[in-house]
């Protein structure tokens, strides 16, 4: 079987040079290489073909895969992805497309990728409380998910890894926020991949009891004031729901290519 070759931290220039003509698209490699590096036990890297036709970057049990170049041969990719235990897979959807039959039990979920810089955010004078998510509401955050369709299943089958990894990422700096009913959290939004000069916007969830309140694009306005202020440029998320992508366009997103995803 084809062994692809694990980088390292003496491959870091290169992988940085291989992804520079497509920031927004590999802001997860970056931001992922630069908070953790390619020597510990969050963040692996692979390479295929000695030309690097493809590369896969592994966040815990997330593995994403990235090309910048045509014709290279899947098949290795999705052999070496056969063998890992993966949660998701993504990658810019006509990637996905073309893997997706060698894994012909699982749906490509696409959506919409986004950019805000900082100089096109329309800000908008808060009217909610909004709190600093911090690792005490790791549990919170778990439960939220939970109840929200789109990002249920992992939650509630895997809730003890998945409560230990959003623990880590707020304790190691991670930067969300949300609003809470009493003790229960109804809405919120977080960062992850975070560059010197960008990030990218997940987990923007409302609790199916208290939508259509305003929470979603307060939660979103405050986040992105604050990673404006901290020296950030520019801003990146998906989604793939219109009513969603109407809050994104109105704080001053611009659609700008199409993501997928599969979830094991």
């Amino acid at each position: 079987m084809y062994t692809p070759k694990k980088l390292t931290y003496k491959d870091i220039p290169a992988v940085l040079r291989y992804i520079a003509e497509e920031k927004e698209v590999n802001l997860f490699i970056e931001g992922d290489i630069e908070n953790y590096g390619l020597d510990g036990d969050i963040v692996s890297m692979y390479a295929f073909g000695d030309d690097w036709d493809y590369l896969v970057l592994r966040y815990y049990e997330n593995y994403m895969i990235t090309c910048n170049k045509p014709g290279g041969n899947l098949s290795r990719v999705a052999a070496f992805l056969k063998q890992q235990h993966m949660l998701c897979l993504s990658a810019k959807e006509e990637i996905l497309l073309d893997i997706q039959p060698y894994f012909p039990q699982v749906k490509v979920q696409g959506t919409y990728l986004c950019r805000l810089n900082k100089e096109g955010f329309k800000m908008q004078a808060p009217r909610h409380t909004i709190a600093r998510l911090v690792p005490n509401d790791a549990q919170s955050i778990i439960d939220l998910y939970k109840q929200i369709e789109e990002f249920a299943k992992p939650y509630i089958e895997h809730e003890q890894e998945k409560l230990r990894q959003t623990s880590e990422l707020l304790e190691s700096g991670g930067l969300g926020y949300g609003i809470f009913d009493g003790d229960v959290l109804v809405c919120m939004a977080n960062i992850t991949a975070k560059t010197q000069h960008g990030a990218m916007i997940i987990g923007v969830a409302t609790h199916p009891s208290y939508r259509n309140r305003g929470y979603a694009s307060q939660v979103m306005i405050r986040l992105c004031s604050q990673c404006f202020t901290d020296g950030l440029s520019f801003l990146c998320l998906f989604y793939d729901n219109p009513l969603a992508g109407a809050i994104y366009h109105r704080l001053g997103f611009e659609t700008i290519g199409r993501w997928g995803m599969m979830k094991f």
